[in-house]
């Protein structure tokens, strides 16, 4: 046995490590850019952040931009600042996070009821089930808080008319009612629909049109213009789906989101976008004027070579994250433009135009390797032309959302399928799902069972 050393020669790929930190720097979230420039900042003395006030919600100088930030920091100013003197300013302070059903109402009755009712309000609205139905009578009500009913009905009618459409009913004759009346202060309300909710949405469940219309003294096909304009219109919920419930039942987990991209409609024409990174923008960054003249002077004898040589490192270090910065948002930019122009239907007619689009699609289409569209969408968040504010991955969806394939199939339906039938067409779209499953989606979604649809 003996032991011996020899040297071999072998060659392998290994990323750079210019490569390493744009990727380290292409994944972080905004709050985390922040904090990874101050970092910078105070260790490379070459690097400086510009003195210009940057609006952290729309990305403009606070001196031109016209968001809701911008608005209450005037506020402030004229109206006298709450914090003390020396302390910065924190748009933070001033962000609330979502309210929940119950704190909205009660805000919004508070103001229209007099100062000895709010407690019936506040029993009233705690009695809300999740849908915003009401699970007691009047008379249940007043017999509890030992106040006349009278009272108890003045002020679920001022509920009812500050809260989700339709919230505050007992049962889902009353729910549809509610929203009608709002649809005739419009004008807009089937001159049958009311008529029909309130004596025959029996018989208009099970189809009897004919009926119906000899009862009222008017054609099937008006029977049938009503019964369109009710499915149309009306939702046998007050509040309709779990995405809406979900914005009024709890508090958010994230009450402060800023988007790092904005997608908005072009001035003077209607149906096309544009889209501004605006993330960047935050963080107005400059190489040190002071040190770039020192970096170019020759040695002139009043520094060592040595210290000289530093002051190149810290200016070339500068320059290096600059670019770097750089690079990350044109690469968000090319990302939010390939989505945008895939997505112009979804942005012109909602979500049930939303079309299927996965990460891999992204980089292929704009020459980025796929992991680099992962780093650059991940925790960034997007603000929609209607100024919804939803992360990157809402868009990245390899299939349709199951209720989004039912909710179509329910519109677009002959006659009234039931949830067998419903079963049997979503397994033909490749959706295999069982029947009581169908029955908690079209539930979610606010659509009635066939026998009332």
């Amino acid at each position: 046995m003996s032991m011996e050393m020899e040297m071999t020669g072998s060659m392998e790929m290994r990323p750079s490590p210019t490569l390493v930190v744009f990727t380290q720097i292409l994944q972080l979230s905004s709050q985390e850019l922040a904090q990874a420039i101050s970092a910078e900042v105070q260790s490379n003395p070459a690097l400086e952040v510009e003195e210009r006030e940057i609006c952290p919600l729309c990305g403009d100088p606070v001196a031109t931009c016209s968001c809701t930030w911008s608005r209450l920091r005037e506020a402030e100013d004229y109206g006298g600042s709450t914090q003390d003197g020396d302390e910065e300013f924190d748009p933070l302070t001033i962000v609330a996070g979502q309210v929940s059903l119950e704190e909205n109402l009660m805000r919004e009755v508070g103001l229209m009821i007099r100062a000895e009712d709010r407690f019936i309000a506040e029993y009233l609205i705690g009695c809300l089930d999740e849908r915003g139905f009401l699970d007691l009578t009047v008379e249940e009500a007043a017999a509890s808080l030992g106040v006349s009913v009278e009272r108890v009905d003045e002020v679920l009618t001022l509920i009812q008319s500050v809260g989700p459409l339709g919230v505050g009913a007992r049962n889902v004759q009353e729910c549809l009612d509610l929203q009608l009346r709002r649809w005739e202060e419009y004008k807009l309300a089937h001159p049958l629909a009311r008529c029909i909710v309130e004596d025959y949405l029996e018989e208009l469940g099970e189809g009897k049109y004919g009926q119906i219309a000899r009862r009222l003294g008017v054609s099937p096909e008006t029977v049938i213009e009503a019964r369109d304009f009710i499915r149309a219109h009306l939702r046998p919920y007050p509040i309709p789906d779990l995405a809406q419930l979900g914005s009024w039942a709890r508090p958010s987990e994230t009450p402060y989101v800023a988007p790092d991209v904005v997608i908005r409609e072009k001035d003077g024409a209607p149906g096309e976008f544009e889209v501004e990174v605006v993330e960047s923008r935050r963080f107005a960054m400059r190489v040190t004027p002071y040190y770039q003249r020192i970096a170019r002077k020759n040695d002139d004898g009043h520094m060592r070579a040595q210290d000289r040589e530093q002051v190149r490192d810290y200016v070339n270090r500068a320059k290096a994250f600059l670019a770097h910065i750089q690079e990350r948002r044109e690469t968000m930019r090319r990302v939010a433009d390939y989505i945008m122009e895939r997505q112009k239907e979804f942005l012109r007619y909602g979500t049930r135009h939303m079309k299927p689009l996965t990460r891999a699609e992204v980089a292929e289409a704009v020459g980025l390797h796929e992991s680099t569209v992962s780093r650059a969408t991940a925790n960034k968040y997007v603000m929609l032309p209607w100024r919804q504010v939803v992360p990157f991955s809402h868009f990245f969806q390899a299939s349709l959302s199951v209720r989004d394939v039912l909710r179509e199939i329910i519109t677009s339906e002959d006659k009234p399928l039931t949830d067998a039938q419903l079963v049997s067409r979503l397994a033909e779209k490749g959706y295999h799902i069982a029947r009581r499953t169908v029955a908690k989606y079209r539930d979610q979604l606010g659509i009635l069972p066939s026998s009332l649809r």
